[in-house]
């Protein structure tokens, strides 16, 4: 029985492989940049009490940092747009509590958020899970 009723069904069914069928991953797990989270890289750039000090302090400012990784591309997006984006020409950072779950920036119906890349970042989807 066919569970699969949208998406590339049509392909699917043209080129019948396992593969065809496989379960869908984020980008990131197929092409192996999940594991540069785990990397020692970091160790070496960010301390852990530094990691630390800036999830509290980014916390307080609408930011959940998940890594150090995570902190450096924060720091080099505000190095690049200033303080909470605000020079960014196309992303709107809405206030606390409001838009994407891990930033606070506008992302409309979207599951996943281009800015932070929180998944899921709707906050009433993301609150489910996390109660849950």
């Amino acid at each position: 029985a066919i569970e699969h009723v949208t998406g590339k069904l049509i392909l699917r069914e043209a080129y019948a492989t396992i593969s065809s069928w496989r379960r869908k991953d984020p980008i990131e797990v197929g092409s192996g940049i999940t594991v540069i989270g785990h990397d020692p890289y970091w160790e070496n750039i960010i301390s852990d009490d530094e990691l630390t000090r800036a999830k509290v302090d980014m916390l307080a400012r609408g930011y959940m940092l998940q890594n150090k990784e995570h902190l450096a591309n924060f720091r080099a997006f505000e190095s690049a747009f200033g303080p909470d984006g605000a020079t960014h020409p196309k992303k709107k950072r809405l206030g606390m509590g409001e838009g994407c779950a891990g930033c606070c920036f506008e992302i409309g119906e979207a599951m996943f958020c281009d800015v932070c890349g929180a998944y899921p970042a709707q906050r009433r989807v993301s609150d489910q899970i996390s109660a849950a």
